[in-house]
């Protein structure tokens, strides 16, 4: 079913226990997951990050009743579609027993989805990229969370600074918000551009999102504010920050964005950093790292080097792993 559809079920909290949720918004699947999952109740949530799912453990997850009397809630998030036996067996359980609910989220290929989708039936949402008028709503409706005064047009530029990528738009707000004032057109133009430069955080969740950066990256170029070893050193220290919450929440089962830095991040950051840390496997880390000491040599090492060139060629290598 379609999210609008969908949007009438969660409003009657009426919803089925086994869900499939798919489509061309980051965001929406976000927002989704934390309604689908409020609504389910306070129940603790056996949770699967991408390369961590297991088949058995899932199963008898689902195969026993909770110690408390608790509901079984399970969630995935994956980008590769499991077995199609694992997930009709894994949604006969949850029929068999009216304590157990199933929500998958999966961030691979339309085509591998559908086929996903037609395992649950009817029971699956798709979502598609918003129109401008959609994702405003969602921004200001993001401001009110977080009592950011912003009007719609200044929303406007912000959604288009951002290429119209939704998750980004919204981690802006929240760095905005620490103004503590009205935030005006110019306030976006200076804050997340820096003086007409791409503001580096927003330039390295773009890269490895899988974005397009080639032109971001000549904009902050030809700015002169950021030189290749800088960026180079600021994606390296993102990449380790990102693994120190995969670490964490390996080690510890849990996510404190605040234990791991030693100083806490605004919601929707901390939601971002989680959900980029978990769609990396440690051994694309160990890709990315290297494919940077590598390049930051080459960079310091060889004086006859075409920076702009190799530089855009070190990122759409780094890119070209995410996608593996």
């Amino acid at each position: 079913m379609y999210k609008k559809d969908f949007d009438i079920l969660l409003n009657s909290k009426n919803i089925p226990r086994t869900l499939f949720l798919y489509g061309a918004c980051d965001y929406q699947l976000s927002l989704l997951e934390s309604e689908i999952l409020n609504l389910w109740g306070k129940s603790e949530v056996l949770k699967f990050y991408f390369d961590e799912y297991d088949f058995k453990t899932a199963k008898t997850y689902l195969s026993q009743a909770s110690l408390f009397g608790d509901k079984n809630i399970m969630l995935l998030k994956l980008e590769k579609a499991p077995p199609q036996k694992e997930l009709e067996e894994l949604i006969k359980l949850c029929e068999k027993s009216d304590m157990n609910y199933f929500l998958f989220i999966f961030y691979g290929e339309d085509v591998k989805a559908k086929e996903i989708a037609r395992v649950f039936g009817k029971s699956f949402v798709r979502v598609f990229k918003p129109n401008q008028s959609e994702a405003i709503k969602f921004l200001s409706n993001e401001a009110k969370k977080i009592n950011l005064n912003i009007s719609n047009f200044v929303l406007q530029n912000l959604y288009s600074i951002q290429n119209e990528n939704l998750s980004l738009a919204v981690s802006e707000l929240a760095k905005l918000s620490i103004l503590n004032k009205e935030i005006s057109a110019a306030d976006v133009d200076n804050l997340v551009f820096g003086m007409g430069s791409v503001e580096l955080e927003t330039f390295i969740t773009k890269l490895l999102s899988s974005g397009k950066v080639v032109n971001l990256y000549k904009m902050i170029s030809q700015s002169g504010t950021v030189d290749e070893i800088r960026l180079i050193n600021a994606i390296q220290s993102h990449l380790f920050q990102l693994f120190s919450f995969h670490a964490y929440i390996k080690i510890n089962g849990s996510f404190d964005a605040e234990k791991i830095l030693g100083h806490p991040l605004p919601p929707q950051i901390a939601k971002q950093r989680l959900d980029a840390a978990m769609r990396l496997r440690p051994k694309i880390f160990t890709k990315l790292l290297r494919v940077l000491i590598d390049a930051e040599f080459a960079l310091k090492t060889n004086s006859n080097l075409d920076k702009e060139s190799y530089m855009l060629s070190t990122l759409l290598e780094l890119q070209s792993y995410l996608r593996n």
